[in-house]
């Protein structure tokens, strides 16, 4: 079940990016490597960061 939600939010951030192809700051980056970690809290906030 960790592994569908984080290709989710995995997915839904690429979704939100494709518009705008930039390099990732490094908060983005830790917070990427955080949730690829499995951290459902970075996942979050990583999909709230590319939101906005």
């Amino acid at each position: 079940m960790k592994k569908f939600a984080i290709l989710a939010v995995a997915a839904l951030t690429l979704a939100a990016c494709s518009g705008t192809p930039t390099q990732p700051t490094a908060e983005l980056q830790g917070l990427q490597d955080r949730c690829s970690a499995g951290d459902m809290t970075a996942c979050s906030d990583l999909a709230h960061a590319v939101k906005s």
